[in-house]
């Protein structure tokens, strides 16, 4: 390989030959490699950018500030062939796929954003957001990692970063920096944002609406805090924030994303004041626009199911001792799992690690299709036992609470003969409901968007599990949910004693339990546990009556 002084000397001959497009590739190796070479930069900078002219990308700047986002996107790819080295055409087209939900697409398009200027630290955070709403977090927080090395204190940079490390389960951390930047900036709604999210985690219910509030009041238009700031409030009665998210709402120039999460946020005021009617058409909407963004059909998952019931797996021979047991929570989202790792997680002994991706990412072939084999086997105990050593600080067990690790079933139990599994149920109709009114923000929920795709996921799910459960006889405990919070005592002593634990009585107060909350339940299981509530769904019985008979009548 050239030494960079070589590498630009030829950039330099090139430049005066008028060769530009040559002198921009060697500029662009150099940077790839070291991405903050003054030289390099200098010479880039230099160099005339064959893109449309000033006019024209005003025109489409214009043109999406006023709503036409479609438009944009559309209009700006037909640019790129014709100028494939436009470092601000390949933003913008990124920019408007992003909030068109195209997230693929527009990782690919800010991705030749930042190989055009690595240099840029706005390429990087933007490629950073691309990133992370394909849920590739560490790839994300690498590349706004790199964006403050190119220009430490960057405010973009920093508030990236922190949505970065809050996306991986960190909202402390995150917290700290947001709270940085607002010490130097203190208008920056998304800071402030984070902040409010951060606190909801820890249980600091009011610090949490305050700093969503004040970041709605700093931008108006910040569809996001208003959906988590609706989601926080205990509301009363029609206030001014309902009058704005309804104007909001109400504005053509607002994207399908934003729209969406407008939605949800008003779903979420008229539901809490027990007016269904007026929060039903809200929710249907806003669910509708993501299963539309997403791209969802139900048929991905049958093809899944199929899949995953295609395969034969045998129990791994010869395994040694491990030095740490993992503890599997696992089911269908919003069926009780956050409140059971919290009873389990209270006991002295055990580690509660939360939604590890651990599983599903070594577990991605199995889940292809690909076949699982013996030194498969081999490999996914011993990558999982060492990721989970990680996280354990030094406690024999480990709770990981992803609940689609359901989908995983076998490969645990032939992989880790000494794991704990336990499968949470809840009532049907309740989860289900749950389901659709929560706005989760992983893409791989999007079931979660229609009545009639949750309501055959579930049973989906149904089906894979009692396969699961009579296929590996003695493995799987199922803990139902409805049970548990009728009978709290009764039932967290048997669960603890079945899992091999001696009890403690800190585990009938999950409430107290210390360890930060990252799902949709942060909120709930701050507060002692109440009895299930399976009716709650039949406020929306008009809607969802016909299609929940489908389900079954137990857990």
């Amino acid at each position: 390989m050239a030494t960079v002084d070589t590498t630009l000397a030829r950039a330099r001959t090139h430049h005066k030959k008028g060769e530009f497009a040559r002198a921009r590739e060697l500029c662009r190796d150099v940077l790839q490699r070291y991405p903050k070479n003054s030289k390099a930069r200098a010479l880039l900078s230099r160099l005339p950018e064959s893109a449309p002219s000033q006019d024209l990308l005003e025109k489409l700047i214009a043109a999406h500030k006023s709503g036409h986002t479609a438009l944009v996107a559309e209009q700006a790819a037909r640019l790129l062939p014709i100028y494939p080295d436009s470092y601000v055409l390949w933003q913008i087209h990124g920019g408007v796929l992003l909030e068109l939900g195209a997230f693929q697409q527009a990782e690919d398009s800010l991705r030749r954003a930042m190989d055009l200027r690595p240099d840029l630290p706005e390429a990087r955070v933007n490629h950073s957001v691309a990133l992370r709403a394909l849920g590739r977090s560490p790839e994300a927080e690498s590349q706004s990692r790199m964006a403050l090395t190119l220009a430490p204190g960057h405010t973009g940079a920093m508030i990236e970063l922190a949505a970065a490390v809050a996306d991986r389960g960190n909202l402390s951390e995150a917290a700290d920096i947001c709270k940085a930047v607002i010490a130097v900036q203190p208008d920056t709604a998304l800071a402030h944002n984070i902040v409010g999210v951060a606190a909801h985690e820890e249980g600091r219910f009011a610090e949490a609406e305050a700093a969503c509030a004040r970041a709605v009041q700093i931008d108006p238009e910040f569809a996001e805090a208003h959906r988590n700031l609706a989601a926080f409030k205990d509301w009363k009665g029609e206030d001014t924030h309902l009058a704005q998210m309804q104007a909001l709402y109400e504005a053509p120039t607002l994207s399908p994303m934003n729209r969406a999460r407008i939605c949800h946020a008003l779903f979420s005021a008229w539901d809490k004041m027990n007016q269904p009617d007026r929060a039903w058409p809200f929710l249907r909407e806003g669910n509708a626009l993501r299963k539309a963004l997403a791209g969802y059909d139900i048929s991905q998952d049958t093809a899944l199911f199929d899949r995953l019931g295609a395969q034969e797996i045998a129990p791994l021979q010869g395994v040694g001792s491990a030095p740490v047991a993992p503890i599997f929570i696992l089911g269908m989202p919003r069926s009780g799992t956050t409140l059971v790792e919290q009873i389990v997680s209270a006991h002295s002994q055990v580690k509660g690690a939360g939604e590890l991706s651990l599983a599903g990412d070594l577990g991605r072939g199995f889940l292809n299709g690909a076949g699982v084999t013996a030194s498969g086997l081999k490999r996914f105990r011993e990558d999982y036992l060492a990721g989970l050593a990680e996280v354990s600080e030094g406690l024999p067990f480990v709770t990981d609470k992803m609940p689609h690790n359901f989908r995983l079933t076998p490969l645990i139990c032939a992989a880790l003969p000494e794991a704990r599994v336990l499968h949470v149920v809840r009532d049907a109709r309740s989860v289900c409901w749950s389901n659709l009114k929560q706005y989760f923000t992983a893409q791989s929920l999007g079931y979660c968007n229609d009545p009639a795709d949750v309501v055959a996921y579930h049973g989906l799910y149904r089906n894979w599990m009692k396969r699961c459960e009579q296929a590996w006889p003695g493995r799987v405990r199922r803990l139902n949910y409805g049970a548990l919070t009728s009978a709290p005592e009764t039932q967290t002593r048997a669960l603890i004693a079945d899992l091999g634990l001696d009890w403690e009585g800190a585990c009938l107060a999950p409430q107290n339990n210390p360890r930060r909350v990252h799902t949709a339940s942060a909120g709930q299981v701050r507060d002692k546990i109440h009895p299930e509530r399976p009716d709650e769904w039949r406020r929306y019985e008009a809607w969802l009556g016909e299609i929940f008979a489908a389900l079954p009548e137990d857990s």
